[in-house]
Order: structure tokens, then sequence, then C-alpha cells
């Protein structure tokens, strides 16, 4: 009959047995004798508290009693308290502890943890990022060193990567967490910012994220640019033109109807047909419903321009060449790093719209100061030879502007 053993009870053996497979006497380099103890307290936290239960602490001395019974420990006591809790080092003692606790021995552990990330790394067919992240767990290992995660979460991190770094269609956050793990909310509770961790490391996407403001949308990015949406995205148009798609629909768009595509769906586009002489890409959805001048074709591509909405524009602007490209964003560093971007993604060169002096001398009132984070894009924007004269004038008035401000202002005027 096997026998059974409480949680703390494992707890206790498995503590120790981390410290001995942690020690140079494990590793055969220790010439005298090692003894591996812990407190009470590393298992049972308030234990050497007086508010602790009393019941509690006499369960806890009990489970303590049997372990010692059975000679896998030795406890040292105080005025009747436990002070620490020693193992009775032995190999048939370890090895008995291992079973106990249903793990292999460290050796032969970190020797099948090598083997697995080695077969990956060694493919050739695997993403750079993927043999990086696998190449730097096996020379952990190697070292005597734990990997990073436990066999289990990195075979759902590699899975995870793979689904990822492969992905060229949208899909939702919760639908990625449904096919890799089957389950709709442990990506989000369990892997994503592990996965993100590792993404960033890499430096893959350090060009992306240079410019965020912080991590939550540094994540952001990296998962838009490998076509992952927390919810569904899309791009907005409103103005004179036409689209045709690879199966021969064809929808048109006038100013008075705005039109939304999923990011998805504009894939399909075969043609693309524009009327209006200027074609102007706007940041803010507010400032796209809002803006309204005659022959201009306007582009909301919501949130991240990333790789698939800068082909995009790209196929839109080879097949209406002959159009003044112009950009609408806020007027802050920020603006004028999105701006930059899109040109330099796209090579494309798009004009910044009521981006100018004029317009934070004329809403100055609505001026908000600069923060930390602006300041230092205003001057990396200047090294960069980009944009000086405007971020010059905002470092000295210690000035920025929201668009939404001006699509406001400048449209109300117009009616009023």
């Amino acid at each position: 009959m096997i026998k059974l053993y409480s949680n703390v009870q494992k707890q206790i053996l498995q503590k120790l047995l981390t410290k001995f497979e942690s020690s140079k006497t494990y590793k055969g380099e220790n010439s005298v004798t090692q003894s591996f103890s812990i407190k009470p307290s590393e298992v049972f936290n308030e234990y050497e508290k007086d508010s602790a239960d009393i019941n509690q602490i006499e369960d806890f001395e009990k489970q303590c009693r049997l372990l010692e019974s059975e000679n896998f420990i030795h406890i040292d006591r105080k005025y009747e308290r436990i002070t620490k809790i020693t193992a009775e080092s032995s190999d048939e003692n370890w090895n008995k502890i291992r079973t106990i606790l249903g793990v292999k021995d460290k050796k032969i552990r970190q020797q099948e943890e090598i083997s697995f990330y080695s077969k990956i790394y060694e493919n050739p067919s695997c993403h750079q990022i993927v043999k990086d992240f696998c190449k730097t767990q096996s020379e952990r290992l190697e070292k005597g060193k734990n990997a990073e995660f436990s066999l289990e979460e990195a075979r759902n991190i590699l899975q995870l990567l793979t689904f990822i770094l492969e992905n060229k269609n949208e899909i939702l956050e919760r639908e990625l967490s449904i096919s890799v793990l089957s389950d709709s909310k442990k990506w989000e509770n369990y892997y994503r910012n592990k996965v993100l961790r590792i993404l960033k490391k890499s430096g893959y996407f350090e060009s992306l994220i240079e410019n965020c403001a912080d991590e939550k949308e540094e994540n952001k990015v990296i998962l838009e640019e490998c076509n992952v949406y927390s919810n569904p995205s899309y791009v907005y148009f409103k103005g004179n033109g036409k689209i045709t798609f690879q199966n021969g629909n064809i929808i048109p768009i006038v100013p008075e109807t705005p039109l939304a595509l999923s990011s998805a769906s504009i894939k399909d586009i075969a043609a693309f047909e524009i009327k209006d002489t200027k074609i102007m890409t706007v940041e803010n959805l507010t400032s796209f419903n809002r803006i309204k001048e005659a022959d201009t074709f306007y582009i909301f591509l919501s949130g991240y321009h990333n790789s698939a909405k800068q082909n995009f524009i790209k196929t839109l602007h080879s097949q209406n060449q002959q159009k003044k490209y112009l950009h609408f964003g806020d007027m802050d560093p920020d603006g004028f790093y999105i701006l930059q971007n899109l040109c330099t993604k796209t090579n494309i060169n798009f004009e910044p719209y009521k981006m100018g002096i004029e317009e934070l001398e004329k809403y100055s009132s609505f001026a908000k100061p600069l923060e930390e984070n602006d300041l230092k894009k205003a001057k990396t924007l200047i090294e960069k030879g980009r944009f000086a004269e405007i971020m010059n004038y905002m470092l000295e008035k210690n000035q920025k502007l929201e668009q939404e401000i001006i699509s406001w202002k400048e449209m109300w005027g117009k009616k009023n």
C-alpha cells in the first residue's frame, strides 16, 4: 500500500531536496560534510508569530514528527517549539524523497531538458527567437543552473512563441489561448507576460517599441505586429472612392457615410480607387469623425500601424501615386514619432497637417505641459534632424496639444 503524504510534508521535503540538489555536495565539489536545513516559517509562515492559530501549530508539528519518525528529518527544538528542520542526508533517503515527490534526480532532469531544448534550437526551420531562447536555456542547464521555466511551462511557451511568430492572420488573444492552450483564459492569466518578456528580450522588436510610452503600449505594439489583438481591429475610410475585392465585390465610399473594414479584410482588397486629390491618415478616431475638408479622402488606421497596415498603405499608394499624402496627428513628440514611422515604413512622403507652430500658438490656452517622456522624445527627434523647428518650439514653450482640440475648433468654426 502506497503511503500518502500531506502537502505540508511534501513542501518540507521539496525545500530540503532543493537545497541538497543546489549544493556543492550534490555536485561532488565539497570535501566537508554539509547539512541541509530549513526554518519552520519557510513552510508555515505564521509559525513563529504569537498570533498563530494554536490548532494549525499543533497540526504542523504533528506532521513534522511523522517525517522524523520515518527518519527523513531531524527536528531541533527550544522551549518545546521547533527551531530547525534538518534532512537526514543519505542517497537512499534522497531517492525515497524523490519518489514521494514524483520527481527525478536533478541531473537526470537537466539532461532531459538539455535534450529537449537542443532538438529545438538545432532545427533549421525554427524562428530565430525560439532558437535563441532554447539555446539560452540549454546553456543555463549545462552550467548546472535551472532553466527559467519548468518543462511543462516551457512546452506551452514554445508553442505560443512559434504560433505567434509564424502567424499571418489576425487573431484575438482569447482565440490564441484556445488554439494553443485549449483554454480561453490561460494565455492572459499565466503566459502573456512570460511570452512578451521573451519577445522583448530578443531585441527583434526593439525599433518598434523604442518610442512607446509604457510597458502596456510596448506589449500592444509587439502583439499587433504579430497580428494578435485584444479586440477586433478596424480601418476606417471616408471620402470619394471605390474598393474592389479579390472576389469581385465592389464597395463605393462617399463622404457622408464612413466605412469600417476589419484589418483582416483589407488583405483581400484588389483595387482601391480614390477620386479625391488628397489622402489623409488621421491618428485619432474622434478627429476622424469630426474633420471634413473638400477633396480629401480620410483613413483612420486604428491603433499601432503594424506591418499589415503599412503594406495596405503602400498598396493604396501604388494605385494612387499622383495624390497628395497628409497625416493629422497629435501635436506632441509621440505624434511626430508616429508620422516619422509612417513615412519610414511606407516610404511615402506624408506631410503633417495642422501640426505646426501656428496651431500651437492659436490654441495655446488648451495646451498641456510636456512630460518627462515628451522631453526625451523631443530631444531625440532634434538629434536625428527630424521636425527640429516644432520640437524646439514645444521645448521652449513647454507645450503640447491634442489633435481633437484642433479638429473640434477648426470644424466648429466652419459651422458657426
